[in-house]
């Protein structure tokens, strides 16, 4: 007879609630509740998110997966990272969370490192300094005196606010906990060197939780409002990028696997026993990120599907109608000639753009390459730059740790991109292995399961997920033309 849990997926433009219904040593997902978000500019150009919103989308999910589902074992939420908000002494929310794309901590870094350097702040956190961290926006909001921080309580990542919103109950998940570079990740807890050294409140920052955790029971008030039962709710890996991690369909475990999380950003890394420190790192802004486990994950945030996003949205609205990403992978392989490319991490590509196919234009032709013109053409020069992207950064990286992939574990929404999937594969010079999608949802999945004790270990879950699954194979080739192309990227990064 089929168990269920109800999953809790938040990315940075959908959510998704979801209901795992496992029998047999496989399971299957039943997507109930769908909604769409994004950050709203408020307060004279603060971009934040609209977390009353975003809890009332989640409510409405948990009341349709509970009404189907009334059964189900327990609930467990994962976000994407980095962004958090504060809880005053009544345990009120104060404002609203800023988002990571917010300009004003990207302005605060100069300062921040001022008194603490890069080098400093990696050897303390082992995190990648990229200016989207949570410790960016913490040290802003500190130098501008903000009420929120003055008055706060509690800081609490995005996924901690949500399951306080649920349970009443208070915690600071590991995970997600990293992404704001205030934690030592050898000892898998606050590090008290980086707030002294900056300033920053330490007494807002509560104990940590590692994932598996029982949290309590959903509120008596929530209970009434959604007609539910007081389900557990359970505290996975709620960074989004370690619950993907965690979810691996891995077969071969003596293989030595990378990964890439294909969403709006492409988070491209390796599983690794504990942090990775070495200086190199730095400059090529690879970090660890927590893991489950006690595991750590060496990776990159790399600008990956936003692009492409924007680009989708300006030709939405300038022919009046959504397009599908069907059509536009179909341009793109027509236009398979295109040879111009562009670096996805320059900041112009990072921000919101109200015509982003006019910006990578205007990037190609500052750069003397060949213009695209059209979608076909723009679409294809976005992929095969992410391509580029990814399997440039790996090889760098790589080169300074003295490692070598065997494949490469493509996951998330970006696999149901076969053009995508290959092109990478041809630009890394090995096997891709394409799927699950819902890979974020697996290991929140195998969390509530080894909770429940369900399961007894992530490789047993690991395992239920390849076994639930149809994965995708991509072997490289056109070998010789996508080394020109991995040329011609190199000279255009390194000048």
């Amino acid at each position: 007879m089929a168990e269920q849990y109800i999953i809790v997926d938040l990315g940075a433009s959908n959510g998704r609630v979801i209901a795992a219904n496992v029998a047999g040593g496989t399971f299957t997902f039943d997507v109930v509740y769908r909604f769409a978000h994004e950050p709203v500019f408020l307060n004279d150009g603060e971009l934040c998110w609209d977390l009353p919103r975003i809890f009332h989308e989640i409510k409405q999910g948990l009341k349709l997966a509970l009404g189907k589902y009334p059964n189900a074992r327990s609930v467990g939420i994962d976000t994407f990272g980095c962004d958090f908000g504060f809880l005053d002494a009544q345990g009120r929310l104060l404002g609203y969370p800023l988002c990571y794309r917010d300009s004003a901590q990207h302005e605060a870094a100069a300062q921040l490192h001022a008194l603490l350097s890069e080098q400093e702040l990696f050897s303390l956190s082992q995190g990648p300094c990229n200016r989207i961290m949570g410790i960016y926006k913490l040290f802003q909001l500190m130098k501008n005196n903000r009420l929120e921080y003055r008055e706060a309580k509690h800081l609490l990542m995005l996924p901690d606010l949500l399951n306080y919103l649920l349970t009443g109950r208070i915690s600071n998940e590991f995970t997600n906990a990293t992404m704001t570079l205030l934690v030592n990740q050898y000892t898998r807890d606050w590090e008290p060197e980086i707030p002294e050294r900056l300033g920053l409140r330490r007494d807002i920052l509560g104990p940590i939780t590692e994932p598996g955790t029982v949290l309590g029971p959903l509120r008596d008030t929530v209970c009434r409002e959604l007609d539910v039962p007081p389900i557990p709710v359970v505290v996975c890996a709620t960074h989004d990028t370690a619950s993907a991690v965690a979810g691996v369909p891995v077969t071969r475990p003596e293989k030595n696997w990378g990964f890439v999380s294909l969403g709006t950003w492409a988070l491209a890394g390796i599983e690794r026993p504990e942090p990775l420190v070495s200086p190199e790192l730095v400059d090529l802004e690879f970090g660890n990120e927590g893991g489950v486990m006690g595991r750590s994950m060496l990776l990159k945030n790399i600008n990956g599907l936003w692009v492409i996003q924007q680009c989708r949205s300006a030709w939405s609205f300038g022919q009046g109608g959504e397009l599908s990403w069907n059509e536009i992978s179909a341009r793109a392989a027509e236009a398979s000639e295109m040879e111009s490319l562009f670096i996805c991490d320059d900041p112009r590509f990072q921000a919101v753009q109200s015509d982003m196919p006019a910006v990578v234009r205007d990037y190609c032709r500052e750069t003397g390459q060949p213009v695209p013109e059209g979608l076909g053409e723009i679409a294809c020069c976005v992929y095969r730059s992410l391509a580029c992207r990814i399997a440039y950064c790996f090889g760098r990286a790589l080169d300074v740790i003295g490692e070598k992939l065997d494949c490469l574990h493509v996951l998330g929404g970006g696999t149901k991109n076969a053009m995508l999937c290959q092109w990478i594969a041809n630009a890394m010079g090995i096997p891709v292995i394409a799927g699950p999608t819902e890979t974020t949802a697996v290991g929140n999945l195998i969390f509530q399961m080894l909770a429940d004790g369900r399961i007894g270990s992530l490789s047993e879950g690991r395992a239920m997920c390849a076994a639930s699954n149809d994965l995708l194979f991509y072997e490289p080739a056109e070998q010789a033309q996508w080394k020109g192309i991995m040329d011609r990227y190199r000279a255009l990064v390194e000048g």
